[in-house]
């Protein structure tokens, strides 16, 4: 990943990549998170019983 940041941000610091890299990785965590919430509320929808 950091060659990566290094290839699109050519002239950022070590101390920027780093800190891009702990942003995506939060932000693709918390997106996880959001598609399994909205997932199981859709499927609730459509699955009968009660899941909680």
């Amino acid at each position: 990943m950091p060659a990566l940041a290094t290839r699109i941000f050519p002239k950022a610091t070590v101390d920027a990549i780093a800190d891009f890299e702990t942003f995506l990785s939060v932000s693709l965590f918390c997106f996880g998170g959001l598609l399994i919430s909205v997932s199981i509320i859709v499927a609730d929808k459509y699955m009968p019983g009660e899941w909680f």
